[in-house]
């Protein structure tokens, strides 16, 4: 039989807004919110990103942490509701027990009774009037051997019982220690719930300053643009380039301000990069696919220094050209950027281009 076990207090965790609140003091202290004032008066948007990377990470880490404790949670949670159902066993048990010790002691209580006492006659009357000490000495041991019987039925009985009781008690004590872990669990949980909420309410703001960052960016690039098309507007006539190269210039300025639509090559339905060129270039004879890979295996490479107006700038590798434009003289490209913004003018200079390719075209 075995003896119940110690239930061993365990210390509670901190509560969830302690825990909070030392999560939030050291995140901002490594997104460089106390030491460093002057650097987060104008953050930049790769720096809100990088912080929200680091802040997606953790909540990743804490999402793990959190489904761990989930299924430990439900496993105590299921080994607490075996034990409920065990102990509710056992009480039954204990119940039939007493039932079964009182119904034997009341029967050893009646047997011994009715021998003591048998048609107005006590025992030991009925042992003397048989008149031979043998057949007094059977009848003697047949008593004796019923008292013996009902008495191993009692004690076998009442050590059920007792069995049962320690069964009981050790089923006690593993419940309130599995009720404990339960509960430790719970709080656990509750405080990586909160801390989870104060993570994605830093996230919510980092999305929210960077997206005003963007709209800011995004403004002044659209300024810049704007300045870009009226000078280039202003330069064509200095443009050197032949009527055909010229004419490609003009069409492709009808575009400026269309919106970025991925796959689009109509002016009502938007241009991706490669469906601008593909559509300004076949009103001069250039069929082209819908593809800058493709369009750039179609053209005559030339060197930067001799990019000449109606050129197509490619970005990328021979393996994948992942962007494309039409240049349009004075160091400029016109083109279809990416989702959110709209055909424009650019700078050509620092974007990397990787190939200059020219193409017959012609007028009419």
């Amino acid at each position: 039989m075995l003896a119940p076990r110690t239930t061993r207090r365990r210390s509670r965790p901190r509560t969830a807004a302690l825990a909070t609140t030392a999560l939030l003091l050291a995140w901002l202290t490594l997104l460089g919110a106390a030491p460093c004032p002057d650097a987060l008066a104008s953050p930049t948007v790769e720096d809100l990103e990088a912080q929200a990377r680091g802040v997606r990470r953790e909540v990743a880490r804490l999402d793990r942490r959190a489904a761990a404790l989930t299924e430990r949670y439900n496993a105590a949670r299921s080994a607490l509701d075996d034990l409920n159902v065990r102990l509710q066993e056992a009480r039954r048990d204990l119940d039939r027990a007493q039932s079964e010790l009182d119904a034997a002691q009341e029967l050893r209580g009646a047997r011994l009774s009715a021998m003591y006492k048998s048609d107005g006659l006590s025992v030991l009357d009925v042992l003397f009037n048989l008149g031979d000490i043998g057949e007094a000495d059977t009848q003697l041991g047949y008593f004796r051997s019923i008292d013996a019987a009902d008495q191993q039925t009692v004690t076998r009985i009442a050590a059920m019982e007792d069995d049962i009781r320690a069964l009981t008690r050790q089923i006690d004590a593993d419940r309130a220690e599995a009720l404990e872990k339960e509960m430790d669990l719970r709080e656990r949980q509750a405080a990586i719930e909160d801390e989870l909420a104060a993570r994605r309410r830093l996230l919510a703001d980092l999305d929210v300053r960077v997206k005003k960052l963007l709209a800011q960016q995004a403004r002044l690039e659209r300024a810049e643009a704007k300045r870009l098309a009226e000078a280039a507007g202003m330069d064509l006539a200095t443009i050197h380039g032949t009527p055909a190269q010229i004419a490609v210039v003009r069409e492709t300025m009808k575009y400026l301000g269309i919106p970025y639509v991925w796959a689009g090559a109509t002016p009502s339905g938007g241009f991706d990069c490669s469906g601008l060129v593909l559509y300004v270039y076949a009103k001069f004879g250039v069929r082209f696919p819908h593809g800058a890979t493709m369009q750039a295996h179609m053209g005559t490479p030339v060197p930067l220094s001799r990019a000449q107006p109606a050129d197509l700038v490619f970005f990328g590798s021979p393996s994948f050209y992942h962007h494309v434009g039409i240049y349009i003289g004075n160091g400029l490209f016109i083109e279809a950027p990416h989702t959110g913004d709209v055909v424009k003018v650019s700078r050509l200079a620092g974007r990397g281009c990787s190939l200059i390719c020219r193409y017959p075209i012609r007028l009419g």
